[in-house]
Formats: C-alpha cells, sequence, structure tokens
C-alpha cells in the first residue's frame, strides 16, 4: 500500500513550517517511533511580535513502513498538509500511483539551543 508521508498541523495557529533536521532516509524501515525529520514553525507569524514564538517538533512514525523518498530539503518551507514524502507498506511494492492514504505519524516538541546551527 502506498502511504503518503504529509507535514502535520501541530496547533490551530501554525500554517507553514520549515524543515529543520532530517532524521530518516530513503529505504529506511519505519517502526512505531521511528523519527522522521524535525520542523521549525513560527507560532507569531501571523502578527508582528518582539519575541516571536518558534517551537520545534519532531515528526516520528507510528506505524511500521518502508520510506521510499523523502522529497524535502533542509530550511524548505511547507504548507501543512504538504507532501513530503512516500512510504510504501512493504519493501517491494511500486510507488507509481495514488497513496491510499497518509502514513501515521504523531509529533513531539523537543528543545533545540538557539545557538546551535545543526
Amino acid at each position: 500500500m502506498i502511504l503518503a508521508l504529509t507535514l502535520p498541523r501541530v496547533g490551530p495557529q501554525m500554517h507553514q513550517g520549515t524543515i529543520h533536521k532530517l532524521l530518516a532516509k530513503p529505504g529506511d524501515e519505519l517502526r512505531p517511533g521511528t523519527p522522521l525529520l524535525e520542523v521549525r514553525v513560527d507560532f507569531g507569524a501571523a502578527k508582528a511580535q518582539d519575541c516571536p514564538p518558534l517551537l520545534f517538533f519532531r515528526i516520528i512514525a507510528t506505524e511500521r513502513a518502508c520510506l521510499r523518498s523523502l522529497d524535502v530539503s533542509l530550511g524548505e518551507v511547507l504548507d501543512v498538509g504538504a507532501r513530503l514524502g512516500v512510504a510504501t507498506s512493504d519493501i517491494n511494492e511500486p510507488t507509481e500511483g495514488q497513496a491510499a492514504r497518509v502514513l501515521r505519524t504523531t509529533s513531539v516538541a523537543i528543545q533545540i539551543d538557539p545557538l546551535s546551527r545543526r
């Protein structure tokens, strides 16, 4: 079964996210708890603030699958629901065609050192 990996909404004010770090790569076997990527979200983008609330979230797989493609790059800004990649339920399954559904994921807030460049 073809599964689409999409950018989830992690809050009602979230409209976009910036790819901060790629943790998985095509060919990886996904299991529940496998971290896929980290996303930076600017919750203050809707209005001007002196210190906008920037939060970081890690997107984590919650089901078994094989990651076949990850079509994003670091720093890329994407809308909620944007396609990030493709997974399949079996490694030998073709990836052509429409996804049957979205890959099941969850997100957790993480703390990032603001002085780090990675």
